[in-house]
């Protein structure tokens, strides 16, 4: 008996694993600099799995070096070719066996302590038990001034389904540290999608949990070439942006892919999460008045923010 109860001691108390996962293309001008802020995390066990999306520059050559001098990362390489951002960090998230994963930009810097604070807050905040995930916030950072541009780039923030459905994304791929389980969910996913973070996102806040730790850990460069975003800086113009008329309430690429997952996940769903995506594929065929009816019973919000959303329902097209 007192060798089991050892043994589980020794299992509890290890130093988990993280898998870091990377898709690189023609990032040789900041690759090196975001390595090496991965090598001086204060979590030290974790692997680094590199797959270039078909690189012309001296991106693979910087992959070689680094995986010849450090034992923990790792090139995955496969026939594939071009895949896209998305597809590439999924393909890569097969290959994952870690207890946790989280995916890396080739352009940021992490900050040191950013895997061990993540870390941190899933093991007290989350669990194992279902698939949960924890996302932080991060500098806005100038490459052309090398300069800090804004203190936050995560603004909407959801505490639950019916809160998070009307987002146009999900969080932050670079910021999220999701467990096992998760994975496990996304891995099985076979269905057409717009972007890798906003399928990881979905599972969390359908099938688990989602933790928002309000601390910037990472320094997300901005540039002319950002594939997955840029940080929405100034108030004026994210206000100007929110007043077009010409704008729309939900986007067809975001629309088309929350369709797809819950065709996937429908089954595994329970009744109150199927009849919250039920109503939001229901929302953009509406008439107007419908369409508030339709928020106001299932009490959507934007991150449980009512009025933006009664707003862009009412000056914006459903869907474009």
């Amino acid at each position: 008996m007192k060798k089991n109860r050892l043994s589980i001691a020794n299992l509890e108390n290890r130093e988990i694993c993280i898998d870091i996962l990377m898709s690189t293309y023609n990032g040789d001008k900041y690759l090196k600099n975001q390595i090496l802020s991965l090598q001086q995390q204060t979590h030290k066990k974790w692997r680094l799995l590199i797959r270039d999306d078909g690189s012309t520059d001296r991106t693979t050559e910087i992959i070689t070096y680094f995986c010849q001098n450090d034992e923990r990362i790792e090139r995955v390489e496969d026939d594939l070719g071009n895949l896209g951002v998305a597809k590439s960090f999924f393909q890569l998230l097969q290959c994952s066996t870690a207890d946790y994963v989280i995916f890396c930009d080739q352009d940021d810097i992490w900050l040191e302590k950013k895997l061990e604070f993540l870390l941190k807050a899933a093991k007290e905040h989350l669990g194992t038990e279902v698939p949960s995930l924890v996302y932080c916030d991060g500098y806005a950072y100038s490459n052309e001034n090398g300069t800090i541009l804004s203190n936050s780039i995560s603004h909407l923030h959801a505490d639950n389904l019916q809160e998070f459905l009307f987002f146009n994304s999900g969080y932050q791929g670079c910021s999220i540290l999701f467990n096992k389980k998760l994975a496990t969910m996304a891995k099985q996913y076979d269905k057409e999608f717009y972007m890798h973070d906003d399928i990881v996102s979905l599972i969390g806040h359908t099938f688990g949990k989602v933790y928002f730790l309000a601390v910037p850990l990472m320094l997300y460069r901005q540039h002319e070439c950002n594939v997955t975003g840029k940080a929405q800086l100034k108030k004026w113009d994210a206000l100007y942006r929110f007043f077009r008329r010409d704008a729309f309430v939900l986007s067809k690429e975001h629309y088309a892919e929350k369709k797809e997952f819950f065709s996937c996940y429908r089954q595994q769903m329970a009744q109150k999460e199927r009849v919250l995506f039920e109503a939001y594929l229901q929302f953009p065929t509406l008439p107007l008045f419908k369409r508030f009816v339709l928020i106001f019973h299932h009490g959507f919000s934007l991150g449980g923010m009512k009025l933006p959303l009664w707003i862009k329902t009412l000056i914006r097209r459903p869907i474009g």
